[in-house]
């Protein structure tokens, strides 16, 4: 199925979130027209201003329950792509699994049908998904690929219901998701007239484009640990987070090729794993230290990130090939979101 024609209308769930507002500047910087999903216009309004220079490319959808079957019937008209980059974020006390579970899904499920009843010029679903879903256990050295799926967290969750990890039910929900929307498409894609592809990013950070970011967004997800870390370089209230190695990928990066792939043809159906290097927080040390050194940037145990087991790797050679696409290095993935931390003055005894 062709990609669609730039530039386009584009639907564009999680538009207030920390990917979605750039996946908004990306779409919106290509020349696209952006149609954001707010549950709220107070929420949108701040958007609305962040985006006022491109004038009526930047439109509001409000959509108060997302949950709702018809919820989507009126945002999808006149579409030409939809980008779902909105889900449900891990919660900490459930008591029922699949109030933790069903979110993801029904919701990306109520916007496919919505799709396929009024969406009528839509070419192209991008689905944001996550490379947990690839995370199954191995033993060793592994790279990791879009082939991988992590079905032992369903397993687990299946069995051990709402006192499973609350990172294995967000997991586990990301999967159900994912399926979901490919299941939903494989069934009727003789009379649908759009394709699915699902991204799936590694670790997320970056600067936030958001201008009007409150420090309530400060205590979690990668705004949150890019806080944490920044705050308290030396681990001692975060010694987890702090030692532990992941890989990154940088959320310009990320929304770039949500870009990419509304235009690109000849991916229909596949899956996209967006991943950069592999990182140590003393990496991102080092990395603030380097000519020119960064003010108040830390200076910890240089060199020991070298030393860091480095046993999960991820292959980023689809992405890179099918999208004629380079990754930002963990150093200015790093220097740059300290300094945009330090503009903001959210390091505490840092000055810009």
């Amino acid at each position: 199925m062709p990609a669609i024609s730039s530039p386009a209308i584009i639907l564009l769930t999680g538009v207030n979130g920390y990917i979605g507002a750039h996946i908004a500047q990306s779409l919106l910087t290509h020349g696209h027209t952006v149609r954001g999903v707010v549950r709220s216009q107070s929420k949108g309004d701040p958007l609305k201003e962040l985006f006022k220079e491109y004038g009526d490319k930047f439109q509001l959808a409000v959509v108060p329950d997302v949950t709702a079957l018809d919820a989507y019937d009126d945002a999808v008209k006149g579409v030409t792509g939809v980008v779902h980059a909105s889900a449900p974020l891990p919660q900490q006390s459930i008591t029922d699994v699949d109030d933790a579970l069903r979110p993801a899904v029904d919701g990306t499920i109520n916007l496919l049908n919505s799709v396929e009843r009024y969406g009528t010029e839509v070419k192209r679903f991008i689905l944001t998904s996550s490379a947990v879903t690839l995370l199954e256990p191995k033993e060793g050295e592994y790279t990791y690929t879009e082939a991988d799926w992590f079905d032992t967290a369903l397993k687990i969750v299946k069995a051990q219901g709402a006192k499973a990890h609350p990172g294995l039910i967000y997991t586990a929900s990301k999967i159900l998701q994912e399926r979901a929307a490919f299941d939903f498409v494989e069934k009727k894609k003789d009379r649908l007239g759009f394709d699915l592809v699902a991204l799936l990013p590694v670790y997320v950070l970056g600067p936030p484009v958001d201008a009007f970011v409150d420090t309530a967004s400060l205590k979690s997800g990668s705004l949150g640990l890019m806080y944490n870390a920044f705050n308290d370089p030396d681990g001692k209230d975060w010694p987890d987070l702090i030692s532990r190695v992941d890989v990154l990928v940088d959320v310009r990066d990320v929304a770039e090729l949500h870009c990419r792939a509304l235009v690109t043809e000849k991916v229909a159906g596949e899956r996209f794993l967006l991943a950069g290097d592999s990182f140590h927080w003393q990496d991102a040390w080092d990395a603030l230290n380097v000519e020119p050194k960064l003010p108040g940037a830390p200076i910890v145990t240089p060199g020991i990130g070298e030393q860091a087991k480095r046993l999960v790797q991820y292959s980023n050679k689809k992405s890179k090939e099918t999208f004629s696409f380079e990754y930002r290095n963990n150093e200015e993935i790093i220097r740059d979101s300290w300094a945009e931390y330090l503009k903001r003055g959210w390091i505490e005894g840092a000055k810009a």
